[in-house]
């Protein structure tokens, strides 16, 4: 008699397991339907205030439903993510008596693959830009720059552009920006 119990708590584990596969299964298939069968992407919706923008579907997007393209898109985005991005190295703070000079350490790390080029900007817009650097090669460090506008004395958050340029020194492979603080010391 005490065998019988025990028997029906093992199945219980196995029963749960065993119905949470068959919903899943069954939310999937309905997914799938839905999306192989609606033939218009739905319109936007207003989330909550005004202040928030409408996000609908960008034009042309179509469901993929050959496992075959799936996989090579899958495969692409794969191969996109494992190609290194730009390395940075840097130390976050720079500081000048003067405004104009700064001491610095901004580089272009060994373990890079192209030359870049520095611009800082003063703004997040990327318009205002106050010094713009030649090329760097990989393993190489700026480790003071004259600004092309005197800073005024206090801390100011400026935008760092690394540029990786191709061999040909005219094609851009890629950028990233990091944000320093330039230090003016008070005087």
């Amino acid at each position: 008699m005490d065998q019988e119990p025990k028997q029906q708590q093992r199945r219980s584990p196995l029963v749960l397991v065993l119905i949470i596969i068959i919903v899943a299964l069954a939310a999937a298939a309905v997914v799938l339907v839905v999306g192989r069968f609606s033939e218009k992407a739905p319109e936007p919706v207003q989330l909550g205030d005004n202040q928030t923008p409408l996000i609908g579907y960008e034009e042309g997007v179509t469901v993929v439903d050959d496992p075959d393209a799936l996989q090579k898109a899958v495969d692409e985005a794969y191969a996109q993510a494992a190609k290194r991005g730009v390395s940075v190295e840097y130390l976050n703070d720079a500081t000048s008596s003067d405004g104009t000079n700064f001491e610095c350490y901004i580089a272009n790390p060994t373990v890079s693959d192209y030359d870049v080029y520095i611009q800082i900007f003063e703004d997040d817009q990327f318009t205002q830009q106050l010094y713009l650097s030649k090329l760097i090669p990989p393993g190489s460090a700026k480790r003071d720059i004259t600004l092309d506008k005197k800073l005024s004395p206090g801390t100011h958050r400026v935008y760092v552009t690394y540029t990786q340029v191709e061999d040909d020194h005219a094609t851009i492979y890629q950028q990233a920006t990091v944000t320093m603080d330039f230090t003016v010391e008070m005087k």
